[in-house]
């Protein structure tokens, strides 16, 4: 995902995998307001993925800063793409 590794901090222990398969999907949260489960269903994650991730995930928000990063590294990556806007047009619904 274009500038998310990027932006993310850490060692060897982040789930960097984990964590883009989470920013496509709140992306397209935000972009069309569907639910979580909706929004996986849309890019094709297999619903099982998605709840191991979400323990990975987790646990590593936990240690001091991770959320932060994350957080400020979503909102780096939708600032992108708001200012690059969609080529195809808005999302389906």
């Amino acid at each position: 995902m274009l500038g998310f590794d990027a932006e993310l901090e850490g060692g060897a222990d982040t789930p960097r995998r984990q964590l883009r398969r989470d920013a496509a999907i709140r992306l397209v949260q935000m972009a069309t307001g569907r639910t979580r489960r909706s929004a996986a269903l849309y890019l094709g994650i297999p619903l099982g993925s998605l709840q191991c991730a979400n323990v990975s995930i987790r646990s590593w928000q936990k240690e001091p800063g991770n959320a932060v990063t994350y957080q400020n590294a979503l909102r780096r990556v939708a600032e992108i793409a708001i200012a690059e806007g969609d080529p195809r047009g808005a999302l389906a619904r």
